[in-house]
């Protein structure tokens, strides 16, 4: 899925009104956290390769290179993150001093998770090994968020209607000025694509 699909559903899923606002952020923060390699890559590459280096349109594009692919498995990985979010569980549960810190951990990880279950089922070709470090097995979709071949058309159009929906309740139900921009911003990327795609 589109980035700022991840983070609109972290958004509605793990963000309430009630909550503080470095917990919203948190929330945000982790539907956008496992995509945080793919834009060191972006930037990365245009740093030290300038425009026009292929990233991941062929089979040797940067995106298909180490240390990318490792750091994609990282940020990926169901066991690593899982034992993130135990161990946040666990402050929450048993430590009293580090109570906000275990908060903190189960509502990014929540987000965080949310968008690394997205992807197990929303990419085809550019599959991830979201069981590293004990395996590097990819589940390879019948669906993909992008490629037209797997259904990337229809996915990007039920995407779209989708994330604005969440735009639109998020908008609602929160009353804080910067949530609302914040979602409202999150729309630029479904026209983007509808460009791109159409």
């Amino acid at each position: 899925m589109l980035t700022s699909s991840h983070i609109l559903v972290g958004a509605v899923v793990a963000s309430r009104p009630v909550m503080r606002w470095w917990q919203i952020l948190l929330a945000w923060a982790g539907g956008f956290a496992p995509d945080a390699s793919i834009f060191a890559m972006v930037v990365y590459s245009r740093l030290f390769n300038g425009p026009g280096v292929d990233l991941w349109s062929n089979y040797d594009g940067l995106y298909w290179q180490e240390p990318w692919q490792t750091y994609s498995a990282i940020s990926s990985s169901f066991p690593l993150w899982s034992l993130v979010m135990v161990a946040g569980f666990a402050l929450l549960r048993y430590s009293e001093r580090f109570k906000s810190l275990g908060l903190a951990v189960l509502i990014f990880t929540a987000g965080y998770f949310l968008h690394i279950t997205a992807d197990f089922f929303t990419h085809a070709d550019d599959a991830y090994a979201q069981f590293w470090p004990f395996s590097d097995w990819r589940f390879y979709s019948p669906v993909s968020y992008w490629q037209p071949q797997y259904y990337g058309r229809i996915f990007g159009i039920v995407e779209m209607i989708a994330g604005i929906g969440i735009v639109a309740y998020l908008i609602y139900r929160f009353r804080q000025w910067p949530v609302r921009v914040a979602a409202a911003l999150m729309v630029i990327p479904y026209f983007v694509s509808l460009a791109l795609h159409f």
